[in-house]
């Protein structure tokens, strides 16, 4: 990588930093954050999510493996 390409590459990071920082403090968060209980997390996710947990994970898996698949190297 040559130093002009670096130094583009390095000033939009640093403006894409800047944005995400300035929206985070401007943004009004609705009131004060509550405690959630660790046990109303584990309900809501294996619970209420669960079929979709599954689904996300499959569709995780599937995906690694043909990366996976995609980055061997053929032999010849």
């Amino acid at each position: 990588m040559n130093t002009k390409k670096a130094i583009v590459a390095f000033l939009a990071c640093l403006a894409l930093f800047f944005v995400i920082i300035g929206t985070i403090l401007t943004v009004t968060w609705p009131g004060e954050l509550s405690q959630v209980p660790t046990s109303e997390v584990g309900t809501a996710i294996f619970h209420t999510w669960g079929p979709t947990l599954i689904l996300v994970g499959v569709l995780m898996f599937a995906s690694m493996l043909g990366g996976v698949f995609i980055a061997q190297e053929d032999e010849k």
